[in-house]
């Protein structure tokens, strides 16, 4: 799968995304409020969760003024509490380094994946999860058209969840 928009390019991960990858989840601001994870657990994380390319997952993010690994964005499986796949339903993320924050390029990646969730693979309501302490990713959210639907906590942070239906999507446009 590969999309694209002004600015950013969409892939599957590479080997040699490694090492962006690996720094980008070292920076503790970027992580936080979760601790940066030891560089073995990263490099595993990538190998079993980036590198095998997925029907539907977080595709490799490249700015391409600089044709530089930036992060990952996508669309997956909406899943259940009990972990079972919704049909018709997935779930939005924007992971983007640090220095390419403000530059609204979540924004415009969230906008690409929801024309393709919706347009192309036919998905029906889209998610996104969001830590409630994080006001970057909720305005981004909030400026795609998600609509706040629940809130809670677990993990030792709190959580909005906002969604999106294809109908709300086709009237915003």
């Amino acid at each position: 799968m590969l999309l694209e928009t002004e600015r950013l390019l969409f892939r599957h991960h590479l080997p040699e995304d490694l090492e962006p990858y690996c720094e980008i989840e070292s920076d503790a601001e970027y992580r936080w409020p979760q601790k940066v994870h030891p560089r073995e657990e990263l490099e595993r994380s990538f190998l079993q969760s980036c590198l095998p390319p997925k029907p539907m997952g977080l595709l490799a993010t490249v700015y391409k003024p600089e044709a530089r690994y930036i992060g990952r964005c996508g669309i997956y499986p909406h899943r259940t509490e009990e972990g079972e796949i919704v049909p018709g339903e997935a779930n939005l993320a924007y992971y983007l380094a640090r220095s390419h924050w403000g530059r609204g390029l979540a924004t415009e990646a969230g906008e690409c994946f929801l024309r393709h969730g919706f347009e192309t693979l036919g998905i029906r309501r889209i998610h996104a999860g969001v830590n409630a302490l994080n006001g970057r990713s909720i305005r981004v959210a909030e400026k795609l058209g998600f609509i706040l639907r629940a809130s809670g906590e677990g993990g030792g942070s709190r959580w909005h969840d906002y969604e999106i239906s294809r109908e709300d999507w086709i009237r915003r446009r």
